[in-house]
């Protein structure tokens, strides 16, 4: 195994502390967390959500001045069903990549934020005002544990969102609006499927219509997110092999850009069934269940936080940056639609590899985001 460097060893540990969402327990990161901030003197809060489930609100105070703050989740995809080449939860180095959950979404943002709080403790000459690390549960389930932190008051003039983004710096996410649609049918032996109605072929109409809404919205894009998107992401249906079903169940998933809401999209969606009524008179469906509803967001380019955030990272990796857009749901809409704080999305790792088996990061962006990290924290608290 190559030789690891501090930032990517506690980088490991974490990921070796299984935080599977479901069912989304984070107890044994929260105390992992906790205990490494207060070594480096940071004063430690926790916030219970759920029993088994807290956020750990970390913070470096210099006194009055700007408040700055790190955001990310202890959540990581669960990976059960998929197919590993090695055990998900044992972290393994290889050219140089770190591969295990969480690697990529978003642990190694994770650690990075709180080397990056380590280093700027150590030394924290000409610093004012505070800097906040917000390490929450739930984000894989809809943004529960950011959802309860901005509900419990938090204010802060700024905040960098940790995803993987690659290190760019992105001010602009899509939303996520996941429903559960359940077609009815009537069960009837597969040898006479006339006295029957199949809740899988209703459903299927269903499918191709509800596809060709990708057509409509790819007319409309986001100057950073592009266009938005609908798809079928789960499907159920029947219950023997010679019955006709009479039960289907799906979920859709429509990602919102900037603009939509989600009765925009249930606009959509009523108008796709009323149509599909007319065609089908024995079509019947149950009342539409809200699995996943979250709000996009976006901070406008003028705002410090972002001429800071492209700065540090153009700054640390060379590379000249431009405002980039987060093609997935995440965080920042709790901070910017309820708590109005302007917000950047800012990680090691790349969103392609996020929710796949042999997730992975690149060790040499986790090193660099340390480093982002904390340049972001002594120009926006430097000031």
């Amino acid at each position: 195994m190559q030789h690891a460097s501090p930032v990517i060893t506690a980088l490991m540990e974490c990921i070796s502390r299984p935080s599977p969402n479901p069912p989304g327990e984070v107890a044994v990161v929260a105390d992992w967390v906790a205990g490494w901030a207060e070594k480096f003197g940071a004063v430690v809060e926790r916030q219970t959500v759920e029993p088994g489930k807290d956020n750990v609100i970390v913070t470096l105070d210099f006194g009055p001045g700007p408040c700055l703050v790190f955001n990310t989740h202890m959540d990581v995809n669960d990976p059960a069903g998929q197919i590993w080449s090695h055990p998900p939860f044992q972290p393994r180095l290889e050219g140089g990549r770190l591969y295990g959950v969480g690697s990529c979404d978003a642990k190694g943002s994770l650690v990075a934020m709180l080397a990056a709080l380590e280093k700027v403790a150590d030394r924290p000459a000409g610093l004012r005002g505070k800097l906040v690390l917000t390490a929450v549960m739930g984000e894989e389930a809809g943004g529960i544990g950011s959802l309860h932190l901005v509900q419990q008051g938090l204010k802060a003039d700024g905040a960098v969102v940790g995803e993987p983004t690659g290190l760019e710096v992105a001010i602009a996410h899509k939303g996520t609006y996941m429903r559960k649609l359940r077609f009815r049918g009537k069960a009837a032996h597969s040898g006479r499927p006339e006295l029957g109605i199949n809740a899988i072929v209703h459903a299927a109409r269903f499918i191709v219509e509800y596809d060709k809404l990708n057509e409509s919205l790819s007319q409309h894009a986001h100057p950073q997110l592009g266009p938005a998107s609908s798809a079928v992401t789960i499907i159920k249906g029947g219950t023997r092999q010679n019955t006709i079903p009479n039960q289907t169940e799906m979920i859709i998933d429509r990602r919102l850009i900037p603009g939509q809401t989600h009765e925009d999209a249930d606009r959509e969606l009523e108008t796709i069934l009323t149509a599909l009524k007319k065609e089908i008179p024995e079509l019947e469906i149950d009342p539409v269940e809200i699995v996943v509803a979250t709000i996009p967001s976006e901070t406008r380019e003028a705002e410090t936080i972002v001429g800071v955030a492209l700065e540090a990272a153009g700054h640390v990796t060379g590379i000249p940056q431009q405002p980039q857009g987060f093609k997935a749901g995440c965080d920042m809409s709790k901070l910017v639609t309820i708590a109005g704080i302007p917000t950047v999305v800012l990680g090691p790792g790349n969103l392609e590899q996020a929710h796949a088996p042999d997730e992975f990061v690149d060790i040499s962006q986790v090193e660099q985001a340390v480093l982002i990290y904390e340049r972001i924290a002594r120009q926006f608290l430097g000031r």
